[in-house]
């Protein structure tokens, strides 16, 4: 009886959460269009954060340089950041501003960052936005554009549009870019339009200069995007999110690399939880603010809830066949017995793939590699469970790995 209250109980909260999730994804069918209410072209410093780049580096800066935006109005920037090899000397040449950075003891995007901060801060002219870039990115011509219309509505934080670079590389190339694809329409686009406040994303991404210079951007953590993102939500400040402000980078070609890649992100996701998850929950029961209620959810979801699905899933299983408990069979059965949870399940599973595909035919990505690629896709989201589990264990160790990068580009 114990068992079955407790699985109930489990049934009951995951529901509750993916009918939330459902509910956000809802808003993603159309791309909201605000009409400005001002027209200012701000400033932007270009930030490039590079470690032994030389094969993408002056691709990057080359595409930055051609953005279709008032030439006058935004400078590049590449902070080489204890390079051995041609990055600075290739971004020098692609004309950008290069800021040579040498500490073998403070490894790691986040100080970089915070250096090229405190280098641009210090220049004569000032710039009113940072956007930030990873050396292999390419950007579209209008990305500033589009960044500039969404801060121009009221934004102090604004991401734009993941994209990828070689999907079609591979299996796994595929299956990342699947991943971003869904992410960006069905979690990143509805709460757009539903104005809930959006979740920065590591590149693509543009924040006024006051707010880094108020709060200090953070280089401690794994994380240091996700980490800015819920301390300014602490704020009640909201990440913006423009959709046609497109970035594209490139997803590791071997399954082992991406594997510690992830797990990097999941041991900074489960380091920031450690700091902030309280004061957001705080923050949401004691001032009832929903900025705070949605960031823990859009925190949640984008990482813990696919993790704690695959663990109940494998915990249920393993139990049933272990135990050959009746209560594990009647868990299973009980989806097929009782027609409510049938029907609300159906609802759930059929609703999020229809939005899937939905999302996926409005930005123009469902072809025969979705259907060629399924498999693929179903691996990687089962190799996210061993890469959580390891991430979540290993969230204090603090040392950055270097994911290489080829320069191929097959869009």
């Amino acid at each position: 009886m114990f068992l079955k209250i407790l699985i109930e109980i489990c049934q009951i909260i995951l529901f509750l959460i993916g009918a939330y999730y459902f509910g956000v994804a809802l808003f993603s069918l159309t791309v909201s269009k605000k009409e400005r209410k001002v027209n200012t072209a701000h400033t932007f410093a270009l930030l490039v954060a590079a470690h032994n780049e030389e094969r993408v580096v002056s691709d990057l800066v080359e595409s930055l340089k051609g953005l279709d935006y008032p030439k006058d109005r935004f400078e590049v920037f590449v902070v080489a950041d204890n390079c051995d090899d041609k990055t600075a000397q290739l971004a020098r040449s692609a004309g950008a501003e290069v800021l040579e950075r040498f500490d073998k003891t403070k490894r790691g995007k986040g100080f970089a960052m915070e250096f090229a901060f405190e280098k641009i801060f210090a220049m004569e002219r000032k710039f009113e936005y940072i956007c930030v870039f990873d050396a292999d990115n390419i950007v579209e011509k209008d990305f500033l554009f589009h960044m500039n219309n969404k801060i121009n509505e009221g934004y102090r934080a604004v991401q734009g549009y993941l994209d990828s670079k070689n999907p079609t590389d591979s299996w796994l190339t595929f299956s990342y870019s699947m991943w971003y694809w869904i992410n960006n329409r069905l979690s990143q686009l509805s709460r757009g339009n539903l104005d809930i406040g959006c979740r920065l994303g590591g590149t693509g991404f543009a924040v006024d200069t006051e707010l880094i210079k108020e709060f200090g951007w953070g280089a401690t953590c794994l994380a240091e995007d996700t980490e800015f993102t819920l301390k300014i939500a602490l704020r009640d400040i909201k990440v913006g999110w423009a959709h046609e402000a497109v970035v594209f980078d490139e997803k590791p070609l071997r399954l082992a690399t991406s594997m510690k890649q992830r797990q990097r992100w999941m041991q900074g996701l489960a380091d920031v939880s450690s700091h902030y998850v309280k004061p957001l929950v705080k923050k949401t029961l004691g001032e009832k603010s929903t900025l705070a209620f949605h960031m823990l959810m859009n925190f949640w979801g984008d990482t813990l809830y696919p993790l704690t699905i695959g663990f109940f899933s494998v915990v249920y299983g393993l139990m049933f066949f272990v135990t050959k408990s009746s209560v594990w069979y009647e868990y299973f059965c009980s989806f097929w017995t009782e027609p409510w949870k049938f029907l609300l399940l159906s609802v759930l599973v059929w609703g999020n793939i229809f939005l899937i595909l939905a999302g996926l035919y409005n930005d123009k990505r469902l072809d025969k590699n979705v259907v060629k690629n399924a498999w693929g896709f179903f691996v990687y989201l089962v190799t996210w469970i061993p890469v959580g589990i390891i991430g979540i264990l290993k969230k204090d160790e603090k040392e950055w790995f270097h994911t290489p990068h080829s320069g191929k580009d097959n869009r």
